[in-house]
């Protein structure tokens, strides 16, 4: 229902919020969510993005929650170059990586739901 649904969102929002204190999330639509990683964020963004795969690897295995409560997420993850002429094409990159990352999620453990 919607209700579990913006709870779904909200918790997973705030573990994004929690592990990249230091940069804006932006929700882009639906489950979508975009981090800009700036300062310590983006310094040390490999172990943040292992910390949050943890987290959320954690959560849903979970298997007691109720399913709103047993968050998963799909990740990727892509960095500005000076080749890039615009942040488009740095989404689109991390969106590809997203995809990937997906495939793998559902080869291990079947489906996000």
């Amino acid at each position: 229902g919607h209700d579990a649904g913006d709870s779904y969102l909200k918790g997973c929002c705030r573990i994004i919020c929690e592990i990249f204190r230091k940069s804006p999330v932006y929700r882009i639509g639906g489950d979508e969510f975009v981090i800009v990683l700036m300062h310590h964020d983006y310094e040390h963004r490999i172990s943040l993005l292992e910390e949050l795969i943890q987290q959320f690897t954690e959560i849903y295995q979970q298997t007691e929650k109720d399913p709103w409560e047993r968050y998963s997420m799909s990740v990727g993850m892509a960095e500005y170059t000076l080749q890039d002429t615009s942040a488009e094409e740095v989404l689109k990159r991390a969106d590809s990586a997203m995809y990937t990352y997906k495939t793998e999620f559902k080869k291990k453990h079947g489906s996000y739901r």
